[in-house]
């Protein structure tokens, strides 16, 4: 769905917060990352994240499927490039990026090992990668423990 954007992730239900700021902070903190890095978000969608990391002073690029994430970093100065993780290759040369970042992204892939393999390809040697996915166990009190989510 390259309109998920719209959809799934509009204001509404999914409203802007500080939640980006902190995690980015944190991450920043906990890698070591500097200024000047240059990073790569797969799956960057409204682009929060990378708008905190040009805030600390990294080179930020996006890759999405939806052509709306171009839209909302357009004015922010990120390039965002149209790409298929799941199938495409990603559109840069070898060893090009010092951190890929990603969060609540692999686990939407059918392919993985594709993508996995792709950012190994386009990350510097030695370079960082950071993937975050849900954990299970917060997923299993939400559905299994959670009385309100039962039928």
């Amino acid at each position: 769905m390259t309109d998920y954007l719209r959809v799934v992730y509009d204001e509404g239900s999914h409203p802007y917060t500080d939640y980006p700021s902190k995690l980015v902070s944190y991450l920043y903190q906990s890698f070591g990352l500097k200024p000047g890095l240059k990073i790569l978000e797969p799956g960057c969608g409204r682009g929060e994240f990378l708008l905190n990391f040009k805030k600390m002073g990294l080179d930020c690029v996006g890759v999405d499927l939806s052509k709306e994430a171009k839209k909302f970093l357009a004015t922010q100065e990120i390039p965002v490039h149209l790409c298929n993780a799941d199938q495409d290759k990603l559109p840069f040369k070898d060893n090009t990026f010092d951190v890929i970042y990603n969060k609540s992204f692999l686990e939407h892939l059918q392919n993985p090992d594709f993508f996995l393999k792709e950012a190994r390809r386009v990350l510097k040697p030695g370079g960082i990668l950071i993937c975050l996915v849900p954990d299970w166990e917060s997923n299993y009190k939400i559905y299994f423990d959670d009385f309100t989510h039962r039928t």
